[in-house]
């Protein structure tokens, strides 16, 4: 998924407005009924059945669930979009998560980012690169969520999650374990700092000459 952020805010502009009117049509006609029939005192409670009018509570029905499928067809489009691997990425991550931390392997290059102690694990990657994630947890379901990307994924211990990214702009991205996995869930955390592809190769050359 190359613009995860701005493919959920798009969903989101479409979601919103549509909320906005369902709610102002929904508070205005109940309004509207409270007014219109309230009870008054002598005023027979059982409701009158010249009140309903079946058309009108047909097309409400079908409204709303042309509504709701346009709405499904928009998520499942974009869910389907975020879900596709890229064919020809730049860079391949394995993401191990346990109990609390995280591990980032690069493969074929012997690079291994492991936690440092009392500080979170940083995940380094090339900036406008596509980065692809195989992701799996050593215990518990965990949940790798970097909030500045809207991306999350979780993480199971049965089977490996495939998933990519790519951190538009140079900079550093905080990311979370977002399921709860214990007593210190609340210190799970991993920074991405996103470099220039030329200052990812220089790292990554540094990290594969440094001694074991």
């Amino acid at each position: 998924m190359v613009d995860t952020r701005h493919e959920y805010a798009r969903v989101a502009d479409a979601y919103l407005p549509v909320a906005l009117v369902v709610f102002v049509l929904v508070a205005g006609a109940a309004g509207y009924c409270l007014l219109r029939w309230r009870v008054r005192e002598g005023r027979d409670l059982e409701p009158s059945r010249r009140h309903q009018n079946a058309p009108l509570e047909i097309a409400y029905v079908a409204g709303l669930a042309i509504v709701v499928a346009a709405l499904l067809t928009l998520t499942l489009h974009v869910e389907g979009r975020e879900d596709a691997s890229a064919r020809q990425p730049a860079l391949r991550v394995d993401v191990t998560a346990a109990q609390w931390t995280w591990t980032f392997a690069y493969p074929g290059t012997g690079v291994v980012q492991e936690p440092p102690e009392d500080r979170p694990t940083t995940l380094v990657v090339p900036a406008g690169r596509t980065v692809v994630f195989a992701g799996r947890s050593a215990d518990v379901i965990h949940d790798f969520w970097v909030p500045d990307v809207r991306f999350q994924r979780q993480l199971f211990p049965d089977h490996t999650e495939h998933f990519d990214l790519v951190f538009a702009k140079p900079g550093t991205y905080q990311g979370i374990c977002a399921q709860f996995c214990g007593l210190e869930h609340q210190n799970m955390h991993f920074d991405v700092r996103a470099v220039s592809p030329a200052a990812f190769a220089r790292w990554l050359a540094r990290r594969q000459a440094a001694p074991a």
